[in-house]
């Protein structure tokens, strides 16, 4: 689908955004959660080995608040962070669980 999904139309498998894979060629896994870190991206994901792994979105092509909560694998564009240890802009969510 394109860009834009409600919250309750996700599930396990559900994939939304590009299939551009030369732009967004960068993956990642982890729980979304909301919130950047210091105005550096709208939210997170959430992974093993602590606050230091995790990954900071921000999109103009999917609505990352449909998937708070969620295990995801996200493909996007990887960009320097002033404060984000990793800073990318996502083109595409899956759903994991």
């Amino acid at each position: 689908t394109n860009g834009t999904i409600n919250k309750n139309d996700v599930s396990e498998g559900t994939v939304v955004g590009s299939k551009d894979t030369k732009t967004f060629k960068d993956v990642a896994e982890g729980i979304m959660r909301d919130g950047g870190i210091d105005d550096e991206g709208t939210h997170h994901l959430e992974r093993s080995g602590g606050e230091s792994q995790n990954v900071y979105l921000t999109s103009s092509v999917v609505d990352l608040s449909a998937f708070e909560g969620k295990k995801v694998k996200v493909w996007g564009k990887t960009f320097a962070g002033e404060k984000a240890g990793w800073l990318m802009d996502v083109g595409r969510v899956e759903v994991l669980e």
